[in-house]
């Protein structure tokens, strides 16, 4: 286990590396939060959990640094750097064609490329790192490579002939010019080798070179090469197999020594060739016009996150985690590395199939959740063999909170190259197992013949009479539980009447304390049972969740009334304030991570100059929560957003807007802000 003094350094270690490739903060704070969600999708398959929900006090009042395990494994510290490279590429692919925010330079496209480079010899193993580092990044000869891989692999049995790497050179030679297209061209060499055309001064980048190897060396990983030791003669022990157990990690200090620019350089130097620096080959990248030949940022080195900065990404991922949980078995997406290959409807099959190329990365498996946005349920990172370079057979699966299981089997296709994918779903819990089998059947009844054979009707019957007894027993156990609320709420009444009377004759608290704990617990009982309706519009949807996490999260209060002869019950409903008593309201904004602040500042700094309405910083002092979800707009230009928002009385009631349509914006997040503000003070002005 790799141990951090707080999750706050495991999430500044993640935005340093996202900034350094983006020289964004918008966007790395965007790539940490999805790599960091999947990180968490990734463990909880494995049966543990990254994020930790907290329990007791209110989120709001526990330190932020308790609500992730302090903990991370060695394994889970390499995936979080591999998935910060996948969600790095598309902002990559963005600036290069002139979409992203900051002119692009020439120091950016080496950075994008030895981080591809990276990435996609990192995922496979020691070898292709090796091969990428030496033959493509620097130009050293084959038999050079040769010599520095069986240095670091350390036995003789996986050494590899010159052929094998020259074919492997060119896979990779194909993967990098499919990235990055005609920004960079292919030449012939004395010999009739491919190579890329390179920049003739190439002593230029010698300390952007080593910065980048730097920052994508595996983290919390050893230097292990000694220097003036032969590693060939005299070996290096570190890094010899010594069991199937092991070789993970060994593995990844292979990779260690051939990235880190200081133990390449001492490697090499053992092997008596060239140093790095002496064999530098970055490529030349024909770029367009409107892109300029930056110098170094010198805040891109040592970005760190500010305050602000990390409690909104805690929040993303405390509402990431709430969605999960609402997650429902409606239409299923499966794609992989950005492109959806199949999809299916649990209610009418439970599997899919697709083929998988090779050299993929993830496969994610989406739905949606009780507002309609999409969420990731299950993920698999790929896997590749050293010995053939084709997808490792997988079988891996994850039940989620509502105990549905997704399962994704991976295995080789035996005639062709590529992989086959099966994606499955089931329930597994008895009884919404029994309820989606016979949703299943009476859809598939339903579209055969209405004849229906002796052999199937036998079936059929005895199946669905242990349907309806197990419905049966379901609903009397249900009816029970309603009969017994009233009792348990009359008494509930009872017990806080005399207690206000005892309080009043001077008993002291300490003797109520027992029975005050009591009555949350019922309270708290009563106030579930009462909440579970099931909604019948988006509107309601998103109320009830709004109502249900503060419900959750809200100490219990205890209120008097005149001359304190009465006491309120615990469990009795808050009153619902109208449009027109709103004095005070608490703003929560979700979705887009890189327009929330923005719109939050925006829509504090104009309810503050209206005079009209407080935002406060505490949602349990609020009138009625503004509750505003934000996605990236399709159809509205770069940097516009579509955003949908609701006025949530302390019931749970949407308030305003009066209708769907009429809460909804597009637009910038400054003018969307705006005209969310003068929209809702005009309503407050004209409500009765």
């Amino acid at each position: 286990m790799i141990d951090l003094e707080s999750i706050d350094g495991l999430l500044n270690k993640a935005f340093n590396l996202a900034y350094f490739i983006q020289r964004d903060r918008n966007a790395a704070v965007g790539i940490v939060v999805r790599s960091l969600t999947k990180l968490e999708v990734v463990t909880a398959a494995q049966r543990k959990r990254l994020y930790y929900r907290p329990s007791g006090r209110p989120w709001s009042l526990r330190s932020q640094s308790d609500r992730l395990r302090n903990k991370i494994s060695f394994n889970e510290l390499h995936l979080l750097q591999r998935l910060i490279y996948i969600e790095s590429e598309p902002y990559e692919i963005a600036q290069e064609q002139g979409k992203g925010p900051n002119a692009l330079g020439e120091e950016d496209l080496i950075i994008h490329y030895i981080k591809h480079l990276v990435g996609k010899t990192i995922k496979r193993n020691a070898f292709y790192v090796t091969l990428g580092l030496g033959r493509l990044l620097h130009s050293y000869t084959t038999a050079e490579t040769m010599d520095i891989y069986n240095a670091v692999i350390q036995d003789p049995e996986r050494v590899k002939d010159d052929f094998y790497y020259r074919s492997r050179k060119g896979i990779l030679m194909q993967e990098l010019k499919e990235r990055f297209g005609d920004l960079i061209r292919i030449s012939h060499g004395p010999r009739g080798e491919d190579r890329f055309e390179t920049d003739h001064n190439q002593t230029r980048f010698v300390e952007l070179v080593r910065d980048c190897l730097s920052f994508f060396t595996p983290w919390n990983t050893p230097c292990l090469v000694t220097p003036g030791v032969d590693p060939i003669t005299e070996g290096i022990p570190a890094f010899s197999y010594r069991g199937h157990e092991e070789e993970d990690k060994i593995e990844v200090n292979r990779i260690h020594a051939v990235l880190h620019p200081d133990c390449f350089r001492r490697l090499t130097n053992d092997l008596r060739v060239d140093a790095p620096e002496t064999r530098l080959n970055v490529p030349h990248f024909f770029y367009a016009n409107n892109v300029n030949s930056n110098g170094s940022n010198g805040e891109r080195y040592s970005a760190t996150l500010s305050e602000e900065e990390l409690k909104s990404i805690k929040r993303e991922l405390d509402d990431n985690a709430f969605r999960r949980k609402s997650a429902h078995a409606g239409m299923l997406r499966v794609i992989v590395d950005g492109n959806e290959c199949a999809r299916f409807d649990p209610r009418e099959t439970g599997s899919t199939r697709f083929n998988l190329n090779n050299h993929a990365d993830l496969i994610e498996v989406r739905s949606c959740d009780d507002t309609g946005e999409e969420i990731l349920l299950a993920l698999h990172p790929l896997a590749y063999a050293e010995t053939d370079d084709k997808v490792q057979p997988a079988d891996t699966s994850i039940i989620l909170e509502g105990g549905q299981k997704i399962a994704i089997v991976v295995s080789r296709r035996s005639s062709e190259s590529g992989a086959t994918v099966d994606v499955s779903y089931r329930e597994t819990s008895l009884f919404r197992a029994a309820s989606l089998f016979f949703y299943q059947l009476a859809r598939s009844m339903s579209s055969r013949s209405s004849q229906v054979s002796w052999n199937g009707r036998r079936i059929l019957v005895p199946a669905l009479a242990v349907f309806l007894i197990t419905l049966g027993l379901v609903a009397i156990i249900k009816y029970a539980r309603q009969g017994n609320a009233p009792a348990i709420e009359q008494n509930q009444l009872a017990t806080n009447h005399s207690l206000g009377t005892a309080n009043t004759e001077g008993t002291s608290p300490a003797g109520t304390s027992a029975t005050d704990g009591t009555k949350t617990s019922n309270g708290e009982k009563i106030s579930r049972e009462q909440h579970q309706v099931v909604p019948s519009s988006r509107t309601e949807r998103t109320a009830r969740n709004s109502a249900q996490r503060r419900a959750e999260t809200r100490t219990p209060e205890k209120t008097a009334t005149e001359g304190d002869s009465e006491t309120r019950s615990l469990n009795a409903r808050p009153a619902a304030v109208p449009l027109s008593a709103v004095k005070k309201i608490y703003v929560k904004i979700l979705g887009d991570i890189t327009s929330k602040e923005t719109m939050r500042n925006a829509i504090v700094e104009k309810f503050g100059s209206s005079g009209q309405i407080t935002v406060v910083s505490n949602e349990g002092d609020a009138d009625a929560l503004l509750e505003i979800s934000v996605t990236k707009s399709n159809s509205a230009g770069p940097g516009a957003v579509d955003v949908v928002v609701e006025l949530i009385n302390a019931r749970g009631q949407a308030i305003w807007p009066n209708t769907k349509a009429s809460g909804k914006y597009q637009g910038s997040p400054i003018a969307v802000s705006a005209g969310i503000v003068n929209d809702l003070l005009h309503s407050l002005q004209k409500s009765p």
